[in-house]
């Protein structure tokens, strides 16, 4: 093999390597920051959401599996075209009528999708053997693009759904009735926001990606709801009953930690306070919803 197809090959190498990896911290390690999928999606934060087009998040993520798809492909395609055509034999076809690099992508687009078309086929035994290893990561690349969606989007349901619980909160004035209600209601309710709260904090661990989704609707938005949790949890540190104030320190301490999460997974969030912090980023998703 020549320098220049020594290069190629290694070049092929690292973009698939990088695709696979990509998808590895995706969908395995998700709470690991610096990946290209973060990448692509504070790019999409930073220019659509001025532009009020929530089906953005959404077109983020297929975005991201095209870039997927394009890393393996062109990946696979360096790694073939050096050996391109002697390597491969072709029927019915001339192979001096194809550009090599043009026929290294088709060859690659057919492994890649399996269809199998059997118009050129490896020949050389080191490309028979590792061929297959392309369908094989075609077929894992589409699990993993169905296995995303599929943990994506019971997250994003649970974020609306506390959205919804903290809207009915605050339009039934709690936080502001929270000191007439008895020591046990109080408590529960504050203890409810607590354990909504952890979960939705558990869900951008696992799924970072869902903080980029932007809710049209006020009361859905979980980012906006969070104004109104400081509001409670306020009033329930300030009340005179021990209960209360359990309750209002253990929601203060899961809110600290979403705070700290928010700093730590999204370098945009701008605050140095807990309060800052939430606030900065409910004013981020206010600007896109209504």
């Amino acid at each position: 093999m020549t320098f220049p197809g020594i290069v190629a090959t290694l070049v092929g190498i690292i973009l698939i390597v990088t695709a696979l990896y990509d998808v590895f911290q995706t969908l395995l390690r998700p709470s690991e920051t610096g990946r290209l999928t973060h990448l692509i999606f504070r790019l999409s934060w930073a220019i659509v959401p001025s532009r009020r087009f929530p089906a953005s998040a959404p077109l983020t993520i297929l975005v991201v599996i095209g870039v997927w798809v394009v890393l393996i492909t062109l990946g696979w395609a360096l790694v073939y075209l050096p050996h391109m055509p002697h390597g491969f034999a072709y029927q019915s076809l001339e192979p001096a009528e194809f550009d090599p690099f043009a026929e290294s992508v088709t060859m690659s687009l057919v492994a890649l999708t399996t269809l199998g078309l059997g118009d050129v086929v490896p020949a050389q035994p080191v490309l028979r053997l590792v061929s297959p290893l392309e369908a094989l990561m075609g077929f894992a690349l589409l699990s993993a693009s169905v296995s995303w969606f599929m943990q994506l989007y019971p997250a994003l349901a649970r974020r609306r759904a506390f959205g919804l619980q903290i809207e009915s909160l605050r339009r039934s004035r709690t936080a502001e009735d929270l000191v007439t209600f008895s020591d046990e209601r109080a408590a529960s309710i504050v203890d409810r926001v607590t354990e909504s709260l952890a979960v939705l904090t558990a869900d951008l661990v696992q799924n970072s990606e869902i903080f980029y989704f932007a809710d049209e609707s006020r009361r859905l938005s979980a980012p906006q709801a969070m104004e109104y949790v400081l509001e409670l949890r306020d009033v329930a540190l300030a009340s005179p009953r021990a209960a209360v104030r359990s309750a209002g320190r253990a929601l203060a301490v899961i809110v600290d930690e979403l705070a700290d999460l928010l700093k730590a997974q999204y370098p945009h969030v701008r605050g140095e306070s807990t309060d800052e912090v939430v606030t900065d980023v409910a004013v981020a998703h206010r600007r896109i919803s209504r």
